[in-house]
């Protein structure tokens, strides 16, 4: 399985050097489907040097451009790890190609830009969520969703408490106060503490996380996406009374995850979480219906093309199994619509996603039961 982020999408719609060819793919992860693969993929290549061809490239030029995806069941490596699904992006610059934990279906699109929407699923507003695991000596951020997990790079990220301190090894778990020892007259030392944690390193405690939460504040400045935590139980509380981030949400994973990866840790928050970002769609939807009506929400597509556009768009819904193919300008302008997908035709709901990312807005991408509206496309207005 590849990790597909945002670092991927980004660079997959900045691309604009036509023609580019998507294809998707459902595939199997192992048994005697690999034969169906191969014919299933060279099918949609047969389909994409068609396309190619028809007023993008000549017929030598397509088939040669092809040739690429062709080969891709030559690498064993590559074809005997696959998931549930197969996405390629191909253009004269570049072969791009994911295997991916969701079953995409069969699709073939030649146009100016990739066709980025199958993906989406993997990067949805409605599954991504933050985790920040803890501990004295370790000390990760990952971005996640209901698929994947990736760690953040975030910049001065403290590690070790003894060295962001500057503690040198020194013992400051422990207080201590004199008293006279009866009848001797001399001094010794009394120690003390709260509830098994000595005061002293309650407030390391508290210095160390006020440093973690000032270097993750800039990564998440911006974002509204739950921080779920993971740490030894005794140790949460106190990251909570230093945290500045406004989305930390109840549920928290307790234990020590140093010694889990990524994917481990992954899998034991999911089901934490996973309640909460339901909750999160619904509340989205709920929204726009309250401002049915006005012209704060809409579900034309020529409406939501020109929001898109020109940065207008606070939350845009999609639904998955959906397109709406047809021509647009760069303004934004709906030129043509299409019941059927037709040559030189992308699909507009792709589009609108696209603008709406690159404008910061927020995407859900569902099913059509959870569809504010009975629309493929519906979108609320930042203004």
């Amino acid at each position: 399985m590849d990790n597909f982020g945002f670092p991927d999408l980004r660079r997959l719609i900045e691309t604009r050097e036509g023609p580019c060819v998507t294809i998707c793919m459902p595939t199997h992860v192992f048994g005697p489907e690999e034969q169906q693969d191969v014919i299933r993929l060279k099918n949609l290549a047969d389909q994409a040097e068609l396309q190619l061809a028809d007023g993008w490239l000549r017929g030598p030029e397509a088939r040669d451009l092809i040739v690429a995806v062709r080969n891709l069941p030559n690498e064993y490596d590559f074809w005997e790890n696959r998931s549930h699904g197969l996405a390629i992006f191909l253009n004269r610059e570049s072969l791009l190609r994911f295997r991916v934990p969701i079953c995409l279906n069969e699709l073939v699109v030649v146009n100016h830009r990739f066709h980025v929407r199958p993906l989406l699923p993997l990067l949805s507003s409605r599954d991504r969520f933050y985790i920040l695991a803890l501990s004295q000596h370790h000390t990760r951020l990952f971005e996640a969703n209901q698929f994947q997990v990736e760690q953040v790079d975030v910049k001065g990220l403290p590690q070790r408490i003894e060295e962001a301190l500057a503690l040198d090894g020194a013992d400051r778990g422990m207080q201590s106060h004199s008293v006279m020892r009866a009848g001797k007259g001399k001094q010794s030392s009394s120690f003390h503490g709260q509830g098994g944690v000595k005061d002293t390193h309650k407030d390391d405690l508290m210095s160390f996380f006020r440093l973690v939460d000032e270097a993750i504040m800039p990564v998440l400045n911006n974002e509204t996406h739950p921080l779920i935590l993971a740490g030894v139980d005794y140790l949460l509380p106190i990251f909570r009374k230093t945290c500045h981030y406004k989305h930390l949400v109840k549920p928290q994973l307790e234990g020590n995850c140093d010694h889990l990866r990524a994917r481990e840790v992954h899998t034991r928050v999911w089901p934490l979480i996973e309640p909460l970002l339901s909750h999160g769609v619904k509340q989205a939807a709920a929204k726009y219906s309250g401002l049915a009506g006005t012209e704060k929400v809409t579900n034309d597509p020529r409406k939501v093309l020109s929001a898109a556009c020109n940065g207008r768009i606070e939350t845009l819904f999609i639904a998955l199994d959906r397109h709406i193919w047809g021509e647009c300008d760069p303004m934004g302008h709906v030129l043509e619509l299409h019941d059927e997908q037709q040559s030189g035709d992308q699909d507009l709901i792709d589009l609108a996603l696209v603008q709406t990312l690159q404008y910061g807005g927020r995407i859900y991408a569902v099913s059509a039961d959870e569809m504010p509206t009975a629309e493929p496309l519906a979108a609320v207005m930042r203004f």
